[in-house]
């Protein structure tokens, strides 16, 4: 008797990276933590804003990924898995962005709305960078390192809009500095891991355009994460600790990166920037 294979089922802690549903509850969880720690009352529609523009802006650019891949051998289980469901996510999509578009005229004010414009530029700026075909454009500004900065902006948006006297000091900007550079960290860590899939599907990360950036960027990880321990004596207290926590995190993942698969250390990598929930739960 012939047995049939055994179908691997997908994992529960897989779910959330598959479904884009990692990156919206980050940037949620920090736009929380630092409304918390500036003392500025954000209401529920805010949070359900950023949380659904993230997930639109994630899912487009996976569909977009799959749209232009010709070499699926070596594709990541996420892009798999969008390839699979595309027509499901893109009409998932469509849908959220309405639905947010709803949101946005409904509830949010107009100081906040001029803020958002100027972060829905600087996500243009991105995809200027994202789509251009410039390998001039690509070098000038890493899109990972584009990427973290702008997820960082938009995650303290609200808190700046709804706090301009609360927000309007130097504590502010290094907070979010310090966001933008996890972020961007996480982003370079993915690229280094995916960079065989990177370069099969013929897109640009810093991991594939800069080969020194696989030996080189994990040590600064470290540095990083004693620079924030550092910082964490000023304030906001809890911001800096959330950000060496998750850069020790990274810096962990690197040191045992062989122990770990390729997928895990994916999820890890978004998974690792919840931080946040440890303050906002148990503070």
């Amino acid at each position: 008797m012939v047995r049939q294979p055994q179908e691997h089922s997908t994992p529960l802690w897989l779910w959330p990276n598959l479904l884009g549903l990692d990156a919206p509850l980050v940037a949620v969880s920090w736009q929380i933590l630092f409304a918390r720690c500036f003392e500025v009352e954000l209401p529920l529609g805010v949070h359900l804003v950023l949380g659904l523009s993230v997930w639109c802006i994630y899912l487009a650019d996976r569909l977009y990924d799959v749209s232009r891949a010709e070499n699926f051998r070596h594709a990541t289980p996420r892009l798999s898995f969008t390839k699979q469901h595309f027509r499901v996510l893109s009409t998932a999509t469509a849908l959220a962005g309405c639905m947010n578009l709803y949101l946005i005229f409904r509830f949010i004010p107009g100081h906040l709305l001029v803020h958002g414009l100027i972060t829905a530029g600087l996500l243009a700026v991105y995809y200027a960078f994202r789509f251009g075909s410039s390998e001039k454009l690509a070098a000038l500004i890493p899109r990972e390192i584009m990427c973290g900065m702008v997820f960082a902006i938009g995650s303290a948006i609200a808190t700046f809009s709804y706090g301009r006297t609360e927000t309007s000091g130097i504590d502010f900007i290094g907070a979010v500095a310090m966001l933008g550079l996890i972020c961007s960290a996480s982003c370079i860590l993915i690229s280094v891991w995916e960079r065989d899939e990177d370069l099969a599907s013929g897109d640009r990360s810093i991991a594939s355009e800069s080969p020194g950036i696989p030996a080189f960027f994990p040590r600064m990880l470290l540095p990083l994460f004693l620079l924030f321990v550092i910082l964490a004596f000023t304030e906001p207290l809890q911001i800096y600790l959330s950000g060496s926590l998750s850069a020790l995190a990274l810096y962990l993942m690197v040191r045992f990166e062989n122990r770990l698969s390729p997928t895990l250390l994916r999820v890890l990598a978004d998974a690792v920037l919840l931080t946040p929930l440890l303050f906002i739960a148990f503070t």
